[in-house]
């Protein structure tokens, strides 16, 4: 006894470290292993728990794309569902301007019901092609869930003078 009382007397302050280390290492590892192989198998996570509450039918998507697509400024249309967002490329003729373009895809939000607009997160590429009259654009737009409309944000190329 009087060893161990000893040895405690001249380490006292390694041992305390010593046992504040093992803790750490004990507690870096619960991390590490909960993080990596915790939690729900899917990509998504729970994200995705409810989407089969809120289906896009493949008819009402090709009546969306041709309405888009009836319209005369517009050469084609795409839509793709990944997940909880849609994705809608709308590719504009060469004399299309930026501001029509931008209001043709939001009033295209009007389609759309009220239930899958509080689900699905709605992302707009605009594109069109530089022709003599116009430069072209290339821009994107996106709506939230909890957002009131679309954000847009410009990614036209800018050629550079040299």
């Amino acid at each position: 006894m009087n060893k161990l009382k000893e040895f405690w007397g001249k380490n006292k302050v390694l041992i305390v470290l010593g046992i504040i280390l093992i803790i750490c290492f004990v507690a870096i590892l619960i991390v590490t292993f909960s993080y990596f192989f915790g939690g729900s198998e899917s990509v998504y996570g729970d994200r995705l728990e409810n989407i089969e509450d809120y289906p896009i039918e493949d008819a009402w998507v090709d009546e969306y794309i041709a309405s888009l697509e009836s319209d005369p400024t517009v050469n084609y249309a795409k839509f793709d569902t990944k997940g909880r967002i849609i994705y809608i490329d709308i590719d504009f003729v060469g004399d299309t301007s930026l501001i029509e373009a931008e209001s043709k895809a939001a009033a295209s939000l009007e389609q759309f019901s009220e239930e899958i607009l509080e689900f699905y997160d709605i992302n707009f590429t605009l594109t069109c092609t530089a022709t003599e009259n116009s430069e072209g654009f290339t821009i994107m737009g996106a709506r939230n869930v909890a957002g009131s409309g679309l954000i847009w944000n410009n990614n036209t190329p800018i050629e550079s003078e040299e």
